[in-house]
């Protein structure tokens, strides 16, 4: 059976659910984008803790029969639907329950070039530098090209912040979710934030929001990463 017959066979499983289920990891911020999402929008979910120092081929069989690319998160909603993607989730749950998102068309266009924006720029840049560093190190050349791009990213996210309590909208959208996701653990990376007061504030803005909680607090525990773990 191919990898799609599998999907398709673990999407008809669950079907009929009470509540979401999200495949995720503790040290993920895309899984914690997408619980946090959950938690704001008051969304009671389930979580089952992936551990990414298994190859992707020994990841546990429910897992593997909903994930397309074998990468967490992955979202699987009452209706059995399977979502892989961070940024695709998001999108899917705005759309879903009405929630964190633009209360027009142009609003939710807004929204969803931001959703693009970190996908492209911010997902590319911090997040390695804090997997470097924090577990398998990538080496200098490396770390120098994500420090330059990330202080270009953090340069123009605290340019949209300018003026603004939220990146698309008056009121916080999963833009906000998405480009805050890593943004919580900037000490693991030995990354300041003092150049950069917006980030800080606009952080503080989203730790103030109904239903927020940490990362460590918020997700499932799960095997801590190993040195020389790539995921």
């Amino acid at each position: 059976m191919d990898s799609g017959s599998r999907r398709n066979e673990g999407i008809t499983n669950v079907a009929l659910m009470t509540r979401p289920i999200l495949y995720s990891n503790r040290e993920s911020g895309h899984s914690y984008k997408v619980a946090l999402a959950l938690r704001l929008m008051d969304v009671p979910f389930e979580q089952r803790a992936v551990d990414l120092n298994l190859p992707r081929e020994r990841r546990p069989e429910d897992f593997r029969r909903v994930s397309l690319f074998g990468e967490v998160p992955v979202l699987v909603d009452e209706d059995g639907l399977a979502v892989c993607q961070s940024n695709a989730i998001l999108d899917h749950l705005a759309r879903r329950y009405g929630k964190l998102d633009g209360a027009t068309p142009a609003a939710r266009t807004r929204v969803r070039e931001w959703l693009a924006w970190e996908a492209n720029r911010l997902a590319m840049s911090f997040p390695h530098l804090r997997f470097s560093r924090r577990f398998t190190p990538a080496g200098e050349t490396l770390e120098a090209y994500w420090t330059a791009r990330m202080q270009a990213d953090f340069d123009r996210l605290a340019l949209a912040l300018r003026g603004n309590a939220f990146l698309a909208c008056d009121a916080p959208t999963i833009a906000d979710v998405t480009c805050c996701g890593y943004l919580f653990w900037t000490d693991q990376a030995g990354v300041d934030l003092a150049p950069w007061p917006a980030i800080a504030e606009w952080l503080q803005r989203i730790r103030s929001l109904p239903g927020w909680q940490a990362p460590y607090d918020l997700l499932l525990a799960s095997p801590p990463i190993e040195p020389g773990t790539r995921t």
